[in-house]
């Protein structure tokens, strides 16, 4: 009690164990998407204040134009040969000067200018939504038109910015390349003990963790070595009672069917005697006596009979002297008799006659406990037994068309419990497969050795 009491506790430090380091791990993908966040807080400013030093540039660039356009005009004579001559200049640095109606409010916007260099996404960000303009009367049907055009500050903007943004990248990377190395090295034992808590989880409780430089790694690696010491040492004393109660098991069995044979067996045997030399006297017995001997051997017959069943499940006969092949042929030909309208093959090999009798037995055992449960809970029509060697391994297959059942649902009895048993002491595998209305398959995979 006091080995499962501490393996289910060591089982419960190993979760948490291993949540903790699930959260460090977190920890480096929340600080790096930290960084992130802030490199594009940071970049996002750069790019508002270039939007909004543009905006105030173009303003104020259509004001100081208007200013100087309207001078220039009230000083000539000839307003309207002046605006013609001021809109031949076109375009200006942020500004661009045309002639146009003065009804006319859809006139083209400023040709592009042909150097601009600041990427699309940079132009489209800092472009103002609305571009400021101005329009000085000129002629009863003229105006001089000033129109803000912002592509040489975009390109001065993206001049001055990128410099910003290029060192926010590099900052970010270099952060990026600090932290995460620093994290991969701390990480390094994190990984080697999730690992072992893997191992763990799967039955390796021989797997030990190393010391570790951090004193916060070392003392959870001294904890794990410590409930891996714990699990191992609980395994192998489980192990080594289950061997033993089986083992004693085997043995009583045996030594009870043996008893059977020679004491029960022999009595039997001379009573069936007895009463044929009393019915071979005939005539000269008095009345009613030759009836009785005659129910007395049917009676010992019967009973015979039960005693010689009984040491067949006890210990398979054969199994000692002929191997697991023959015995497994009887046993199977006995089902068949006693079941004949279920479909019993068996397919074996003669080689299984060298396999060493302690795991002979389990084998048996096992097919013997799958037979048992087919024909008392599956109402199968056929069942197929099949065992085959390859190299130092037994592989058993169980089949039938039973009823089957849900594996994910069903709470295993001592039947399939005791199977799973036997072959883990064994060091085997035990796979069942099966569901409701297909049937059921039973997968075991046992190494061996010779006799």
């Amino acid at each position: 009690m006091s080995s499962h009491s501490s393996a289910h506790q060591s089982a419960g430090e190993a979760r948490a164990a291993r949540t903790r380091l699930r959260l460090r791990q977190r920890l480096m993908i929340a600080v790096t998407l930290l960084l992130a966040l802030v490199l594009g807080a940071a970049a996002w400013l750069a790019i508002h204040n270039a939007r909004d030093a543009i905006a105030e540039e173009m303003q104020a660039s259509v004001t100081l134009a208007a200013d100087l356009v309207e001078n220039s005009i009230r000083s000539d004579g000839e307003a309207l040969a002046a605006a013609r001559r001021l809109a031949g200049i076109g375009h200006l640095r942020h500004l661009c000067l045309s002639l146009v109606a003065r009804d006319n409010r859809s006139a083209p916007p400023c040709e592009p200018v042909a150097n601009a260099s600041a990427p699309r996404w940079f132009a489209a960000l800092t472009r103002p939504a609305t571009l400021p303009e101005r329009r000085l009367a000129v002629a009863p049907d003229y105006a001089v038109r000033i129109l803000a055009d912002p592509d040489d500050e975009i390109t001065e903007a993206w001049q001055d910015t990128r410099g910003l943004l290029a060192l926010l990248i590099v900052f970010y990377l270099a952060t990026i390349a600090v932290v995460y190395r620093l994290f991969g090295r701390a990480l390094v034992p994190v990984r080697r003990i999730d690992a072992a808590l893997a191992r763990i989880e799967h039955g390796d409780y021989a797997i030990r963790l190393p010391r570790f430089a951090l004193p916060e790694f070392d003392g959870i690696a001294a904890q794990f070595n410590h409930m891996a010491a714990t699990l191992d040492a609980a395994q192998k004393e489980n192990r080594r009672l289950r061997e033993h109660s089986l083992r004693i098991q085997e043995d009583e069995r045996h030594r009870i069917a043996r008893e059977l044979h020679d004491e029960l067996g022999q009595s039997l045997t001379a009573i069936r005697a007895d009463a044929a030399g009393i019915l071979a006297r005939g005539d000269k017995l008095p009345a009613g006596v030759a009836e009785a001997a005659e129910v007395i051997s049917q009676v010992a017959g019967r009973i015979y009979d039960q005693t010689r069943l009984m040491m067949r499940r006890l210990r398979p006969p054969g199994l000692d002297e002929l191997g697991l092949d023959a015995a497994l042929e009887d046993h199977i030909a006995n089902r068949q008799r006693s079941h004949p309208g279920v479909a019993l093959s068996y397919n074996g090999d003669e080689q299984l006659a060298g396999i060493a009798t302690p795991i002979a037995i389990h084998i048996f055992r096992l097919i013997q406990e799958a037979l048992t449960n087919a024909l008392r809970h599956g109402a199968p029509t056929r069942i197929d037994i099949d065992l085959a060697l390859s190299g130092h391994t037994v592989h058993v297959d169980i089949r039938d068309d039973g009823h089957g059942f849900d594996v994910n649902g069903y709470r295993p009895g001592l039947g399939l419990s005791g199977m799973a048993e036997r072959i883990d002491l064994l060091g085997g595998h035990l796979h069942i497969d099966s569901r409701r209305g297909h049937g059921t398959h039973i997968h075991a995979e046992i190494p061996h050795s010779r006799s």
